[in-house]
């Protein structure tokens, strides 16, 4: 209380004009602090699915294919040659309606050093989902507030999220996506068909969206990690990536969108 009294008490005797200064002095410094986000050339999200479908060593695939890709020299080159801004990247969980963890923080990444770095990070998570449903479309919305709410500003938003399995709890991916796609994000997506041949197409009708949006498909999880860093280059550079077999296997990656994908 005589804090408060002593408050009062310096508040009230300080010259009104003095005061309006005061104020505006510190809505200034607080507008400055905003304006102060670092601007890079994309900003992306990570979104991988922990969901009850990906069974045993699946999610393990998806962990080190993500990480190996950072250290891949084709994705390293691309992310340097941007240019000094780079991009800013974070790794995200998910499974069910509330259940989304970012397990690697937003890093900004301009260096060999930096991509190192951030692939350990993804290394080194541990699974925190385990035998949970598949909610795609709470995984988009939770991605989206990631990209408006952070310490960067990208000429480019991008949510890349890999899924083996069609969106069963929550909202549907098709609900969320058009206002996701209206605040200038673009939403790609990976696919792993094991016994699901209509997967890359359900994906194609529900999730992915905006500029230059596209799905890439492989048929089983040891050919993620190639699919993922052609995936990665495609986002970071924003140029067509051909599509290309690995070791025998399908991969897919069409573009512009086909009409009969829709």
């Amino acid at each position: 209380m005589q804090a408060l009294n002593r408050m009062n008490f310096f508040t009230a005797n300080i010259p009104a004009i003095l005061l309006t200064a005061l104020i505006s002095l510190i809505g200034s410094a607080s507008s400055s602090a905003e304006a102060e986000d670092l601007t890079v050339e994309l900003e992306l999200v990570l979104s991988a699915d922990s969901s009850s479908s990906i069974k045993g060593g699946e999610f393990d695939l998806q962990v080190k294919g993500y990480a190996n890709a950072f250290r891949d020299p084709g994705v390293i080159d691309a992310i340097v040659n941007l240019g000094g801004n780079g991009v800013a990247v974070t790794f995200v969980q998910w499974s069910a309606s509330f259940q989304q963890i970012d397990t690697v923080p937003w890093t900004h990444i301009r260096t060999h050093a930096d991509a190192e770095a951030f692939a350990d990070a993804i290394e080194k998570q541990a699974r925190r989902f385990i035998g949970f449903s598949t909610a795609t479309g709470a995984a988009m919305e939770h991605a989206a507030e990631l990209l408006d709410d952070n310490d960067y500003r990208g000429a480019r938003r991008v949510i890349d999220i890999s899924s083996d399995e069609h969106s069963n709890e929550g909202a549907h991916p098709r609900h969320k996506r058009e206002a996701i796609i209206a605040s200038g994000i673009t939403i790609n997506g990976l696919v792993v068909l094991d016994d699901d041949d209509e997967l890359e197409k359900y994906f194609w009708a529900n999730v992915i969206g905006g500029e230059d949006a596209f799905v890439m498909a492989v048929d089983n999880y040891k050919d993620f990690a190639e699919a993922i860093k052609i995936k990665l280059i495609r986002e970071i550079t924003s140029e067509p990536v051909a599509a290309r077999p690995l070791r025998g296997e399908k991969v897919t990656a069409t573009f512009p969108h086909p009409a009969d994908k829709r």
